[in-house]
C-alpha cells in the first residue's frame, strides 16, 4: 500500500477544500493519504512555510 501526504492550501478556513479534497482521494482506495490542511496561506511568510512543509514531505514520502 503506497502512503502519499496530500496539501490542502486554502487563503480562507479551508473547510469547503478539505471536503473536496477528502472526497477526491477516496478514488483510490490503495493508498494510504495523510492529509494536512493548511489555512490562511494568505502572505509571503505564510506561503515560504507552506512551501517547507511541502518539500520536508516530498523527502520524507520519498516523492514528488
Amino acid at each position: 500500500m503506497t502512503h502519499r501526504s496530500v496539501f490542502i492550501i486554502s487563503d480562507g478556513t479551508g473547510i469547503t477544500a478539505e471536503i473536496l479534497g477528502h472526497s477526491l482521494l477516496s478514488q483510490f482506495p490503495d493508498t494510504t493519504f495523510h492529509t494536512r490542511p493548511l489555512p490562511f496561506v494568505n502572505s509571503d511568510d505564510k506561503l515560504g512555510e507552506a512551501l517547507a512543509q511541502i518539500n520536508e514531505a516530498a523527502v520524507s514520502d520519498g516523492a514528488r
